[in-house]
């Protein structure tokens, strides 16, 4: 891949650099023509403005010898007059003539300028000689005249502007001839690359010849090593033509079916190959397909008897393949030997319906269990009223009778009636936890944990607590079951940093290598010694003193069967006195417009 590369950017080398040793030449003889036209061009351009500054030599050199001779005495007849008042018909158009042709110069422009205030102020000059020598004063005349000469002097101006433009058509041709000299520079360097490039395309041709007999002598060895490996492969793979007969077999194929592969003229078909093995009409028919529509067959599965009169599974792929030599298709088929596979994929299935069998008695096991927690509590229910009803009632007969110690014993056992009652529906909401449907819909996290640090919050008003609570998803889960959850876990936070000046108490999110949620809810409350956190999560499990932190030790079991009902997990971790942080996971579902978040 890494030679093909190469000779690929060799290739667009070699033929960049005919594309510029031709190009090269080709630009650079046209530029040279472009500058000579542009050389051409620029002489033309100053012989046009030394023609238009003559012409306004003329013109202002007819006008005054006019005025001249009508000063000397001669007759003002029509020639003269015309000749007189030539400069106002023709100057105006010859210097807007003259200031196109030098608009891109402002030098110039500016002697143009002042070329042009020296002629007006000639002709007004003259326009005055000219009125006075027809009134007679030819004195006047003369001395308006002469004025102008001196005033305005013209021709200083008009050498200017030709000294100007011969300056500059020098320093273009100067340039032209530069130009022309690294052209032929140019040219002489691309006539060298050239014939250098001829010498590399003769030296890349032989070489390219001979890497491709090498690649050629490269090809056939390893046309050789691919029939030795084919033969090799203990896999069986076969090749047929168009009419599935043999064109060639492995060592393998042939060992497994009996196959003679001494007589390399002999083409058998399929399917009186092996003893029949072949001989299926379904498998037959799937191979015709695959040759004459150019499909293919996967993962066939077939149990054939081979020559060992051993009954085996195999897995047939076969798939259309064209021939170098002929345009002819061929079918490559081959086969794997599962056997072995399939028997055990049977234990398996047999195992797997065994397992199911002990679920299946385990779960009768735990609805069993379910419905005796549920009748016992409902059992239960009734000689509790009987309890606290009588314990009233022989509190209300007694009356004055009784003393303090006998109101203490009454007082005990309304109070046990009412802790086991309370017991009792803890319980029953335990065991309907295991039992009722999830009602699975999108959840918004946030929503919950807001709503439960608001209940919670209700009962402490008088308290300083510190919250913060991280963005929470939206997850799937049954709404009632996480309410729950966020409840009991926010409310254990509240409880166990009663003690705390000021409690802080912080809601974040983790997300897993593998997408998942992880919750988790911090407190700096009591904690607990993590040698007893496998009690945490147990029913009526505590692991501090009734009076010092009230509950039934029912909540956080509750916790881990919503949990573990959602599919994910719970686990805690903790400090004594220095707090303790609860997590649990569930697992991460795609829903529509759920926000994620990193704690």
């Amino acid at each position: 891949m890494t030679t093909r590369t190469g000779w690929r950017w060799r290739l667009v080398g070699l033929l960049a650099a005919v594309v510029v040793s031709v190009a090269l030449p080709y630009f650079i003889t046209r530029s040279s023509a472009d500058d000579a036209l542009n050389s051409r061009d620029w002489v033309t351009h100053t012989a046009d403005i030394k023609a238009a500054v003559y012409r306004l030599d003329a013109i202002l050199r007819s006008s005054e010898a006019a005025v001249y001779t009508v000063a000397a005495g001669g007759a003002l007849d029509t020639d003269l007059e015309q000749r007189a008042r030539l400069p106002e018909t023709r100057l105006p158009g010859v210097l807007t003539e003259l200031r196109g042709m030098v608009r891109d110069n402002p030098e110039q422009i500016a002697r143009i300028g002042g070329l042009e205030t020296v002629i007006h102020g000639r002709v007004q000059l003259t326009d005055d000689a000219l009125a006075k020598a027809r009134a007679g004063d030819r004195a006047g005349a003369f001395t308006d005249m002469e004025t102008a000469r001196h005033m305005f002097p013209f021709r200083d101006r008009v050498v200017d502007i030709l000294d100007a433009e011969a300056r500059l058509l020098d320093a273009r041709r100067a340039d032209a001839r530069g130009t022309a000299t690294d052209n032929r520079l140019v040219l002489g360097v691309a006539a060298i690359a050239q014939i250098v490039l001829l010498a590399i395309v003769v030296v890349v041709s032989e070489r390219q010849i001979a890497i491709r007999l090498a690649a050629e002598s490269r090809a056939s060895d390893a046309v050789q090593r691919s029939q030795l490996i084919v033969q090799a492969v203990r896999e069986p793979i076969a090749m047929l033509d168009g009419g599935l007969r043999t064109l060639l077999v492995n060592t393998a194929f042939a060992e497994l079916y009996g196959f003679d592969t001494e007589d390399e003229e002999a083409r058998m078909p399929l399917k009186s190959i092996g003893n029949g093995a072949w001989d299926d009409p379904a498998l037959l028919q799937r191979l015709g397909d695959v040759i004459a529509r150019d499909r293919e067959l996967w993962d066939y599965e077939l149990t054939q008897r081979t020559v060992d009169g051993i009954d085996r599974f195999v897995v047939i792929n076969a798939r259309r393949i064209e021939q170098p030599d002929t345009a002819a298709p061929a079918l490559l088929i081959t086969v794997s030997d599962i056997t072995a596979r399939a028997l055990v994929e049977q234990k398996v299935s047999e195992l797997n319906r065994q397992l199911e069998g002990k679920v299946e008695q385990v779960s009768d096991v735990n609805r069993e269990l379910e419905a005796f927690s549920y009748s016992v509590s409902h059992d239960l229910r009734a000689p509790l009223r009987h309890i606290s009803g009588f314990a009233g009632k022989l509190e209300a007969h007694l009356g004055d009778q009784a003393d303090d110690r006998v109101h203490h014993y009454i007082d005990v056992i309304s109070s046990s009636s009412r802790r086991m009652a309370q017991l009792i529906d803890d319980l029953l909401v335990f065991s309907r936890l295991g039992r009722g449907a999830l009602r699975l819909q999108a959840v918004d996290m946030q929503s919950l944990a807001e709503e439960a640090r608001a209940l919670v919050e209700t009962d402490v008003r008088d308290r300083h607590i510190e919250w913060k609570v991280a963005p929470l998803p939206i997850v799937v889960g049954d709404e009632n079951m996480l309410r729950t959850v966020w409840q009991n876990l926010l409310g254990n936070a509240v409880k166990y940093t009663g003690n705390r000046e000021v409690g802080r108490i912080e809601v974040g999110l983790e997300r897993t290598p593998a997408g998942d949620y992880e919750f988790f809810v911090r407190d700096n409350g009591a904690g607990f010694d993590m040698q007893y956190a496998g009690k945490l999560f147990g029913v009526f499990q505590r692991l501090h003193r009734a009076s010092e932190f009230p509950g039934n030790g029912i909540g956080l079991a509750n916790v881990r069967r919503i949990i573990a009902r959602h599919g994910g997990r719970t686990w805690a971790e903790g400090e004594t006195d220095r707090g303790a942080v609860f997590h649990f996971s569930l697992p991460a579902s795609d829903v529509p417009g759920a926000r994620g978040g990193n704690a």
